[in-house]
């Protein structure tokens, strides 16, 4: 699951707090692999939503069912929601609810978040058409509501994010990109599967080395990498230049000094995305133009020979 977006993206929050001093040079493998893990644990966390909150709807139907006086429609309740595939093949045909119990994942604490995210799912059109039509839901439809679900209110929820937020110092900054694997692990869920297919925590083995050596470059020449861009931010009104901007270009010149097989533009695409996420508006301009000017002097001092 962990692909070099992410690793990027790790790489660039760790080194931000070591330039704020919360961070030293001495744990920084263990730095990078609790990140990492962060992040493998998030994406485990959302797919487990899937099934809490089908199962907390389930609980408020009994709960419901069980009162002195039902009205019709609580005792005859729609059950297309609570009986979804999606759900059942995340609890039944994987490891993830026993992932998430074994590190601590799921309290129940978290009940007031699935009564807060059940009552914006309820509010979606596309849950009330799922809820509604005539037929009964096919599983393609089942996975089309939770991509929908994922879209419109777990990636946009105050009360998740604040939930987020009280697991993980990292959560809220991944969420966006996390819920892209997330999806994709529903979208690729058939009704035959004996088993869903999982991300493990690395997308290529090579990937872990890729994390450990980005970072490692990248505080080694932290200081290096800062008097070079404010050497060649005369033009860019290097006073405006959040540190944000700094460490994103920071990761960016290690990255591009470093890794021969990795192309300079897609080096630079990946940090200039990463500035229009992490930094101010206009940010990515400026990122853009410091590092193109850096790399053409490496290139004509002969530091940098790839393309």
């Amino acid at each position: 699951m962990i692909n070099r977006l992410l690793i990027r993206i790790k790489t660039v929050q760790l080194l931000y707090a070591y330039m704020q001093g919360s961070l030293d040079k001495l744990n920084r493998d263990e730095q990078m692999a609790t990140a990492v893990e962060s992040s493998y644990k998030l994406y485990n966390y959302l797919l487990a939503l899937v099934v809490k909150l089908t199962e907390y709807r389930q609980s408020q139907i009994d709960a419901a069912r069980n009162k002195f006086m039902p009205t019709d429609e609580e005792r005859f309740p729609n059950l297309r929601f609570v009986n979804n595939s999606v759900a059942k093949f995340i609890s039944e045909k994987s490891e993830i609810i026993d992932y998430c119990n074994k590190n601590s994942l799921l309290s129940d604490f978290d009940t007031e978040t699935y009564r807060a995210l059940l009552t914006q799912i309820e509010q979606m059109p596309a849950y009330n058409q799922f809820m509604t039509q005539k037929e009964t839901p096919s599983f393609e439809q089942e996975k089309a509501l939770w991509r929908d679900i994922f879209a419109e209110v777990i990636t946009r929820s105050p009360i998740l994010d604040a939930t987020l937020e009280e697991k993980s110092i990292f959560w809220n900054d991944d969420l966006s990109t996390v819920t892209q694997f997330v999806v994709r692990t529903i979208n690729q869920m058939q009704p035959d599967d004996e088993m869903i297919k999982v991300s493990g925590m690395y997308d290529r083995k090579e990937d872990s080395k890729f994390a450990r050596e980005l970072f490692h470059h990248a505080l080694d020449e932290a200081h290096a990498n800062l008097d070079l861009i404010d050497r060649n931010a005369e033009n860019w009104q290097i006073d405006r230049m959040a540190l944000m901007d700094k460490v994103v270009m920071c990761c960016a010149l290690s990255e591009i000094r470093n890794f021969p097989d990795i192309a300079v533009r897609i080096s630079m695409n990946e940090y200039i995305e990463l500035a229009k996420h992490y930094c101010a508006p206009e940010s990515s301009r400026f990122v853009n133009g410091i590092l193109d000017k850096i790399v053409k002097q490496w290139k004509q001092e002969g530091m940098v020979f790839k393309a």
